[in-house]
């Protein structure tokens, strides 16, 4: 069965109690498994049993995913599972498709011992179609450890240990070098102090953990077109917010990078450099707040390893605190030179500045075609910080510009189906990209309890249902320019349309005012309508007269 959702990009917040009656509704959970629509846009349940259906009274949360490159319609999803709601017994749940997402198939959950506990799981595939799972052991026996899959994620060989530590992320290189295969990690520092493994062997072992030389978390890592090795977290030393009891911020965020990591020889070293993003990372502990006791997601970095002229650009994307009232926004930075310098930060969200507008757990992916993905939780529609549903935008200039941010999902509450003693729907999800789209794992509430869905979204201008990219390569719109998007999208684009909605409007005005006084991105940054080199008042007024909407100054 598919339920489709109010398709409007938005909803006045004084019909947040809507959306809980709307919610409240949708709170039974039944036997059968349900695909929840938002436009042309599937959520797929992924945590099911043999025959499909909805498994009541269990939780899933904390989602990871991996695309095999050999055979992309075989898809992995790992997840923290909890059998039963009331139990606080979590371990590594997981699932496969061989069919692109349509079927998905639970055999259970990764092997435990007596007494072991499995948490923050990660998933990662090398070039030849293996499936990695990293996950943390907590209980009877502690530690991460990663399991290999040989067939297509249907089952998985014995457990290596790779080291004692919290919050790890892992990747692995599939440049095709020397260095192809290699298993990067990183973790908060561990009581040794350590924070960085490899292994140079497909994970048979690893070398001796060591010291990236400063206390970071909640990152991740990325690979480069020539075996580099990035990563990118938060600092972790907290400052407690005295005007908001609940909040403590972390500042700044910090870039690293290894240029020899990908030398099996070599003991791996690195670079590390401070990053403005334009705001602090934030956590925020109980409260009002959409994850109550857990975090907001992971700071994320990317790399273009197409073969055109954005390669080898880095791009760093996070939720953070921004100035003002607003609590969480998504802001984005690039690099051209390898992480040398830096862009200024852009604003992903185009929703206005709101204390009751949260854009959280942030998702990034870059694909061969050198489209940037960005996905995230975001309360914009409801105006209640426990209601959040999927947002989706997408860059075809290096980040330069953005899509209007789009819906991809109905919305959830967050504070429901809480699993004992773990009060929060985990602490990140994940998103993949490839040529069409995006490939995204995440936990929702359609079924009044925490589960784990299957999404995958993509560039549609023209509303067809189609992914752009599809519609281009099969010759049913043209693209005269080359620039990925068909040309019936752009041809009566106006001056001044900065959300690409037809017409010149406050929320045009809005986007604007929210870059007041920073520097234009380029030459070609139609924000800088007066092109002073920077985004001001001037600019402002210049598009208010070009209005095509009536009294849009003041609407």
């Amino acid at each position: 069965m598919t339920r489709a959702a109010d398709s409007r990009n938005s909803l006045p917040e004084r019909h947040a109690t809507l959306y809980a009656g709307w919610l409240l509704a949708l709170g039974c959970a039944d036997a059968a498994a349900v695909q929840y629509s938002e436009g042309p846009y599937t959520s797929i349940q992924v945590n099911v049993d043999a025959a499909g259906r909805n498994i009541p009274g269990d939780a899933a949360n904390e989602t990871t995913i991996a695309i095999n490159p050999v055979n992309p319609a075989n898809i992995v999803i790992g997840w923290r599972q909890f059998n039963t709601v009331t139990s606080p017994d979590v371990q590594g749940g997981w699932a496969y498709t061989n069919d692109g997402g349509a079927n998905w198939h639970f055999p259970g959950t990764l092997p435990s011992l007596e007494g072991q506990l499995r948490t923050d799981p990660v998933l990662d595939v090398d070039s030849a179609g293996n499936f990695y799972y990293q996950s943390l052991a907590h209980g009877s026996v502690k530690g991460t450890s990663v399991f290999k899959s040989e067939d297509g994620g249907k089952s998985w060989q014995a457990p290596v240990h790779m080291f004692d530590g919290d919050k790890n992320w892992m990747i692995v290189d599939r440049t095709g070098g020397a260095s192809d295969g290699h298993i990067y990690s990183t973790w908060r520092d561990d009581p040794k102090g350590n924070n960085f493994i490899r292994s140079t062997n497909a994970g048979a072992t690893f070398d001796a953990p060591l010291k990236i030389p400063v206390e970071f978390g909640f990152g991740t890592l990325a690979v480069g077109p020539n075996g580099e090795l990035f990563v990118v977290g938060r600092n972790e030393l907290d400052e407690y917010v005295d005007e908001v009891p609940s909040r403590s911020t972390f500042h700044p965020y910090f870039f690293f990078k290894s240029e020899n990591a990908r030398d099996a020889s070599a003991t791996p070293s690195f670079s590390v450099q401070a990053l403005n993003m334009g705001g602090a990372a934030a956590t925020f502990h109980g409260g009002r707040n959409p994850n109550k006791f857990g975090t907001n997601g992971d700071a994320q970095v990317a790399v273009d390893r197409s073969k055109g002229p954005m390669r080898g650009n880095v791009y760093v994307l996070a939720n953070l605190d921004p100035p003002g009232e607003d609590n969480l926004d998504i802001h984005f930075i690039r690099s051209g030179d390898g992480g040398k310098t830096w862009s200024e930060p852009v604003r992903v969200n185009d929703d206005k500045p709101s204390a009751d507008h949260w854009q959280w757990f942030a998702m990034m992916g870059v694909a061969d075609n050198s489209r940037i993905d960005a996905a995230w939780y975001d309360t914009r529609d409801s105006g209640n910080y426990k209601v959040s549903r999927l947002y989706y935008a997408y860059s075809w200039d290096g980040g330069v510009t953005w899509s209007k941010n789009r819906p991809v999902s109905p919305p959830f509450d967050t504070h429901v189906g809480l699993p004992a003693r773990s009060s929060k729907i985990g602490d990140y999800t994940h998103l993949r990209s490839d040529r069409h789209g995006a490939h995204i794992a995440y936990a929702a509430t359609f079924n009044g309890e925490q589960d784990v869905y299957y999404l995958n979204v993509f560039p549609d201008c023209n509303g067809n249902g189609t992914s752009d990219v599809r519609d281009i390569e099969s010759g049913k719109a043209s693209d005269a320019n080359a620039n990925h998007i068909p040309d019936a999208c752009e041809t009566n684009r106006l001056a001044g349309d900065l959300d690409g909605d037809g017409d010149v409007d406050r929320r045009d005005i809005d986007l604007l005012l929210s870059a007041r006084n920073q520097p234009a991105s380029g030459p070609d940054d139609p924000r800088d309508i007066d092109g002073n080199g920077t985004i001001d008042m001037l600019d402002a007024r210049k598009l208010t007269l070009s209005c095509t909407r009536p009294r849009c100054a003041t609407e």
